[in-house]
């Protein structure tokens, strides 16, 4: 079924609120919306500019099916939330039931057949809410636990996420998480947004995995636990008051009274230039950047206090022998905890257990582990 939108929709600049108002005011339907996002999504996933932010995308029939019944609710004066009818995609660590047509992979191939109990509950309460599940973003694999020095982005089952605005994608030899990266582990999640395949999307964050990559997208990204993508702050207080399943959003109109707001020396608190370099003036927009966000929320009536005394954070996750106290713990978790939550929520599965996820790579180590770390077997 192809439906044609009455009139062109820029899904590059279209926002989830002004598409909400399309909706309401009979301009475009559910369903053309996500025709509009499907054929951006294949213009530029695995094409175009290859930008590689999707692994999955839902059956094409089962997202026409749920949007024309969703059109069919609005018509009849049911609107389920704020955000009825609105095309959303996830970051491929959320698990969904295999009704839905997605596979659960976190960007591993011994995943990629695994049949998952349930539709995580935080995706069913959107689902429930009128929103319409497009498809997997791509992300660091393992959000980047796989190994040390990972590079961000990338993942077997989705490629190399690019940013969408380095025109032909990461520089041979670029820093960790330099300026042409996406940035990650939640990469494709932010350049899936900023390419026009959704208004919103959902990715994760336990150090830096969600802000950076929505920095280096454009895009703004609100952590509350899980965290929320958007094209505009509008859209994105919407979203996290959906992900937090709060009636309303956050309501901030009469000012920032009674908010208190540290910010840290940025001359100082920064990343090593080992990790990223600032090309141009990039450093010196972003130092502006930061001394107007000061100004505008003091201006808002917020109590504001500037170069707070915070310990670099490199330097603090330092060990005495050198090794890195984030890695130490993560590593731990997710050994321990994270992986068997994570297998406890398939019924199916090639991988049951660490070990065999290793022996999984290692039978197949040219095409799990990253490129150049192996020749071809």
């Amino acid at each position: 079924m192809t439906v044609t939108p009455p009139f062109s929709l820029d899904v590059l600049t279209l926002t989830a609120t002004a598409a909400q108002k399309l909706l309401q005011d009979g301009n475009v339907t559910s369903i053309q919306l996500v025709q509009a996002y499907l054929a951006q999504i294949k213009k530029h996933n695995h094409a175009g500019f290859h930008l590689n932010a999707i692994i999955s995308l839902a059956p094409q029939e089962t997202l026409v099916a749920t949007a024309d019944r969703l059109d069919r609710e609005r018509a009849s004066g049911t609107i389920r939330s704020p955000l009825h009818g609105i095309p959303f995609i996830v970051k491929d660590v959320f698990t969904t039931h295999p009704s839905l047509g997605l596979p659960t992979t976190a960007g591993a191939p011994c995943f990629a057949t695994a049949q998952a109990k349930r539709t995580a509950p935080l995706l069913q309460h959107l689902l429930d809410s009128g929103m319409i599940l497009l498809g997997k973003a791509n992300l660091t694999e393992f959000c980047g636990l796989k190994m040390k020095g990972h590079t961000p982005g990338w993942s077997p089952m989705g490629g190399q996420t690019q940013s969408p605005y380095i025109y032909g994608g990461l520089e041979p030899g670029e820093k960790l998480i330099g300026h042409s990266s996406a940035g990650g582990s939640s990469s494709g999640s932010a350049s899936g947004v900023a390419a026009g395949f959704a208004p919103l999307s959902i990715g994760t964050e336990c150090c830096g995995s969600l802000i950076t990559p929505a920095n280096r997208a454009g895009v703004y990204a609100l952590k509350c636990g899980l965290g929320g993508m958007a094209k505009s702050v509008e859209d994105l207080a919407v979203f996290t008051a959906a992900l937090m399943q709060r009636a309303e959003p956050i309501d901030f109109s009469g000012g920032f009274e009674g908010l208190r707001v540290a910010f840290t020396d940025v001359k100082e608190w920064r990343l090593p230039e080992e990790v990223c370099a600032w090309p141009g003036d990039t450093r010196e927009q972003m130092e502006m950047g930061y001394a107007a966000a000061m100004a505008r929320m003091s201006g808002l009536g917020a109590t504001v206090t500037e170069n707070v005394d915070l310990p670099i954070a490199y330097d603090v996750f330092k060990t005495a022998d050198g090794k890195s106290h984030f890695y130490e713990i993560a590593l731990y978790q997710l050994a321990n905890e994270y992986l068997p939550a994570f297998f406890n929520e398939f019924s199916e599965s090639e991988a049951r257990s660490l070990n065999d996820i290793i022996t999984y790579n290692e039978q197949h180590k040219d095409i799990c582990m990253p490129p150049g770390t192996y020749p071809p077997s």
